[in-house]
């Protein structure tokens, strides 16, 4: 289902180190990195045994994963420095480590570039122009789509001249106005992505007892905050004495002649639950202060700080034969349903390790979604809401044991009591045998017949007393084993909650 190539420079032919051919030469372990916030990784374990061995040359060779059943290129990339190795029973193998394709943004470093009135397309597309001017021609790149904006784009922008296009993308760009980038290899280039989210809405749900194994929350509210400080874009100097002043920064321009005296925002609710907690936020771009305290005050109230992440390993079932749904991407966002934990929402996948050689081991990391103050207490609730639904389930079962075994006495009292009469059957008819020398012949027949119906009665009650206590049995053994999976699952949810919620209190 994956094939990983190599070729020896950009243009080279492809060969193939790894298939889903079983009688073909396999690497001895390989494993992709995704993060919508870096750039992908992927690094394999290769053996002695394989021609590619010693094929790996620094930055100038090139892999590529593709998954084979899809269609699809999971990873592309140069080769980073390799190491090799020998074990303590003398076995040798290499390990190389790459890097994907939105590397090449740091093979070039940025010119200083000072403009006002200039949207962030237009200087996007000025620091790409930079970059292929610096670089070699399979690493130019186009400008793709480009859909982030800025809330006032007539605003003064700059470029430090001794950093890469990446971390200069990153700083300005990314840190600044949001959004994510990837270089994506079409058949005609490189283009580059700028955008709010490069994601997608998948089709295959993350569900319980489907294709969810196993499933962490890691809820995070050390971020949160209760008073701001609003920052805005640094006094301009007005001597050439204070321009050679290069050490000393500039003071920021705060809210404070426009808010009473202060330089601080509150929110009193906030404080009531964390205490004091002061964050400063710098707008670069402000130079006026109502503008700058209105920014303060609407992030102060819009706060997203809680963060809220699952660590998540899950089976892709398109990897399945006979399966069509869409595969898990880094990115793309899966509806995740797990009700014993109070989960049932749409959750996206920011960090993906997909291990080639066993894909039964690729993780998931849902998440960072950050929570305002009234989803983070929404999602207490609705945790305390689940334990509360488990404990009546329960107290349900209980009940239906305790019912069960009331019944089960009253049957073992019938059983008991059909045994008495069966014995005592056989008592008489015993006694009958030993007497039928005596007897008269037609009265013995008679008796005979009697005995054998009340017996042929008693026998078949007992099959249904029997037949009962069986059922009850089974029954109450299930409910017992239910009864301790749920007492054990109470105790894991109290335990991972129990702590946050005495915190929260008002």
């Amino acid at each position: 289902m994956y094939r990983i190539t190599v070729r020896q420079g950009w243009d080279g032919q492809e060969t193939t180190i790894h298939s889903e051919n079983m009688s073909s030469v396999k690497l001895l372990s390989a494993k992709i990195t995704k993060d919508v916030d870096s750039i992908d990784s992927f690094a394999f374990n290769i053996s002695p045994k394989s021609p590619q061995y010693n094929a790996f040359k620094y930055r100038t060779t090139f892999v590529k994963v593709t998954n084979t059943k899809l269609n699809k290129v999971l990873f592309e990339g140069r080769v980073l420095p390799t190491t090799d190795s020998m074990d303590s029973s003398g076995l040798f193998n290499k390990t190389v480590t790459c890097e994907g394709l939105t590397a090449f943004l740091h093979d070039s470093i940025q010119d200083y570039y000072a403009l006002s009135n200039n949207d962030l397309k237009a200087f996007l597309s000025h620091m790409i122009d930079v970059h292929n001017r610096q670089v070699d021609s399979y690493k130019r790149i186009k400008l793709g789509q480009v859909t982030v904006t800025s809330p006032s784009d007539n605003v003064y922008k700059s470029i430090d001249d001794s950093k890469t296009t990446y971390d200069t993308i990153k700083e300005k760009l990314i840190d600044k106005y949001g959004g994510e980038i990837r270089v994506r290899h079409e058949p005609d280039g490189l283009y580059l992505d700028y955008m709010p989210e490069i994601a997608t809405l998948s089709g295959q749900n993350i569900r319980l007892a489907s294709n969810l194994l196993s499933l962490k929350r890691a809820v995070d509210p050390s971020e949160a905050y209760s008073v701001i400080k609003p920052l805005g874009a640094r006094a301009e100097t007005t001597t050439q004495a204070e321009e050679g002043e290069s050490d000393i920064s500039q003071p920021r321009l705060t809210i404070e002649t426009v808010n009473n005296g202060s330089l601080f925002l509150s929110s009193q609710s906030m404080i009531q639950k964390i205490g004091y907690v002061v964050h400063a936020e710098v707008w670069d771009d402000v130079k006026v202060p109502s503008i700058l305290k209105s920014k303060g005050q609407a992030m102060l109230d819009s706060q997203r700080e809680i963060k809220e992440q699952f660590q998540v390993t899950a089976v892709d079932l398109s990897l399945l034969s006979g399966m069509t749904v869409d595969s898990f991407e880094c990115g793309n966002y899966h509806q995740t349903i797990n009700p014993l934990m109070g989960i049932n929402e749409r959750l996206r996948i920011v960090g993906q390790s997909l291990d080639i050689c066993e894909p039964l081991n690729s993780t998931l990391s849902i998440g960072d979604k950050l929570l305002g103050q009234a989803d983070y207490e929404a999602l207490i609730k609705k945790q305390n809401e689940a334990i509360d639904e488990i404990k009546g389930r329960v107290a349900s079962q209980t009940a239906r044991i305790v019912t069960i075994t009331k019944e089960m006495e009253s049957t073992n009292e019938a059983l008991s009591s059909a045994q008495k009469e069966l014995s005592s059957l056989k008592t008489e008819y015993d006694k009958l045998i030993e007497n039928i020398g005596d007897a008269d012949f037609k009265a013995i027949m008679t008796k005979l017949t009697e005995l054998k119906n009340q017996t042929a009665t008693v026998i078949a009650n007992l099959g249904e007393i029997g037949a009962e206590v069986l059922t009850n049995q089974n029954a109450i053994a299930d409910l017992k084993i239910m009864d301790a999976k749920l007492d054990q699952r109470i105790s894991a949810l109290e335990g991972s909650t129990g702590g946050t919620r005495n915190e929260h209190k008002d």
